[in-house]
């Protein structure tokens, strides 16, 4: 198989049947086999019911659902176990993350193992915006890294890669960065992003602030404790 589609989904009742219409014309229009995993975390809404309404309509679809709420890098990580394909794409399934916008990401597959989306034209508030700047500056100072949106969760990358980085809870907000320093090749790439159409983002500023303080943490540790060495001779 060629792609494996990754979705968490929380809580989007509303935004499900028109992501999957808009993803499947994506999908059909590369001639390459495809699945759709989506992962329902723990929803309180009608979610799961149309996800199964949605599978009855399409033999490529798969559904894990979760008993409770774990957040979108658990989700992301139970995807990932259970696909088959060689390339992973995932993204949002609220709708700011257009389907269409994966064959830009496509273009780089011959030249690099994990392509990423920059979002332009965020359609986000200011305050959401501007905490994502605040958040740059402390992991730029901090772990040196440059990735211009760790927001963004529209990506395409080599299946291998999920055997050598590590994963923990939040570790999607520094995916590319540990891809990169597990030595793949990186590429950034500007797509499109949307305004929610229904239902609220699932964003919790104080949380999310506290929470990034601690895998900042975490991460800076991981990076100082990484096996390093050059070979100067072998027979």
């Amino acid at each position: 198989m060629k792609y494996s589609v990754v979705i968490p989904v929380y809580n989007e009742e509303d935004n499900l049947f028109n992501l999957q219409k808009e993803l499947e014309e994506v999908l059909k229009s590369l001639n390459s086999d495809y699945e759709i995993i989506y992962v329902d975390d723990g929803s309180k809404d009608n979610s799961l019911e149309i996800l199964k309404k949605i599978k009855n309509n399409s033999e490529k679809i798969k559904i894990i659902s979760f008993k409770k709420n774990r957040g979108q890098s658990v989700a992301l990580f139970v995807g990932f176990l259970n696909s088959g394909g060689d390339w992973i794409i995932t993204l949002d399934s609220d709708g700011q993350n257009p389907p269409k916008e994966i064959k830009k990401l496509l273009k780089y597959i011959d030249e690099f193992d994990f392509i990423t989306g920059i979002r332009k034209n965020r359609k986000d508030s200011f305050f959401r915006k501007f905490s994502s700047k605040v958040a740059y500056f402390f992991r730029f100072i901090f772990l040196k890294d440059k990735t211009k949106d760790v927001g963004c969760s529209l990506r395409l990358f080599k299946r291998e890669i999920i055997n050598f980085i590590p994963f923990f809870k939040n570790f999607h907000r520094f995916f590319t960065f540990l891809v990169a320093i597990a030595g793949f090749k990186v590429k950034e790439v500007y797509v499109e992003h949307r305004e929610r159409k229904f239902g609220k983002s699932k964003y919790k500023t104080i949380k999310r602030l506290l929470d990034g303080i601690l895998d900042l943490i975490g991460v800076f540790w991981l990076k100082k404790r990484l096996i390093s060495y050059e070979i100067k001779y072998k027979f």
